[in-house]
């Protein structure tokens, strides 16, 4: 009776975590100087992409207190979420719905110039989701959630921004040829797709259907299969827009100090 009581209990913690288990964290930033009405950056990254399900996080990373409203400036409050007054440091967190289906619009209603957008997806029945696909690519701040469904896990991903391409290792048993789903959003990696890689081996047996805000690619997989990637046109920027300042500054330091160099005269 005593482990039966104890397997029931474990049963119904583990009930919410499975129920959660798919879902991602959006991570967006309030920036540093976003009171200025000629930031450059206010909401970092300023557009992302998620699904119902998701729990979109924003943070204040400024030196001074915000909010964020769902809607627009110029239409007023949509009466979805309202953070109310964001301290330094402090985080909002809201979970996406059906009704978010589209895209979702919000603002800083004492700072207008301040507008972010998330593009919301329906959830699929029987997908699982890999988060932060891009952390490894520019200055890790621009990443992707990207839905899946086999009957193999993804484990980890990474972005080559030299080949222009999406990698996945996979684990788990198959006793036959499988279908490996990925639900790729277009500003994570766009077509056309140059190719198809399972286990380091070009293929040809898979199939691409466009969406609105992603590419679904259906790969063949073998039951030992442990490596798929894709290459595309393009894929998540190399270089972020902090990185991408501190490129352009070096650059300039750079060809200043070739310039004034005082020139050594031989002999």
């Amino acid at each position: 009776m005593y482990k039966i009581a104890i397997l029931a209990i474990a049963l119904v913690l583990l009930v919410p975590l499975a129920a959660s288990s798919f879902a991602a964290i959006l991570d967006v930033r309030i920036h540093t100087g976003s009171t200025s009405p000629y930031a450059s950056l206010t909401f970092y990254p300023p557009t992302i992409t998620g699904y119902v399900g998701d729990k979109l996080q924003i943070g204040n990373s400024d030196t001074v207190e915000h909010s964020v409203t769902s809607g627009t400036p110029d239409n007023g409050p949509d009466g979805k979420f309202d953070s109310g007054p964001l301290a330094v440091g402090q985080y909002f967190t809201y979970t996406l719905r059906q009704a978010d289906i589209g895209v979702l619009h919000y603002y800083d209603k004492d700072y207008p110039w301040m507008t972010g957008k998330v593009f919301v997806q329906a959830s699929l029945p029987g997908y699982k989701v890999v988060s932060n696909v891009g952390q490894d690519a520019g200055d890790g701040k621009t990443t992707y959630n990207v839905q899946y469904s086999s009957v193999k896990d993804i484990v980890s991903s990474s972005v080559n921004t030299k080949d222009r391409s999406v990698n996945f290792v996979l684990v788990g048993k198959a006793d036959t040829d499988s279908e490996l789903v990925l639900r790729l959003p277009k500003a994570l990696i766009s077509g056309p797709f140059l190719g198809v890689w399972v286990d380091n081996q070009q293929t040809r047996n898979f199939t691409i259907t466009e969406e609105a805000e992603v590419n679904e690619v259906k790969i063949t997989i073998a039951p030992l299969t442990e490596k798929v990637g894709i290459a595309g046109a393009r894929v998540v920027p190399e270089f972020g827009p902090v990185a991408g300042i501190v490129l352009a500054i070096s650059i300039i330091v750079i060809v200043v100090f070739a310039r004034f160099r005082p020139i050594q005269r031989l002999g």
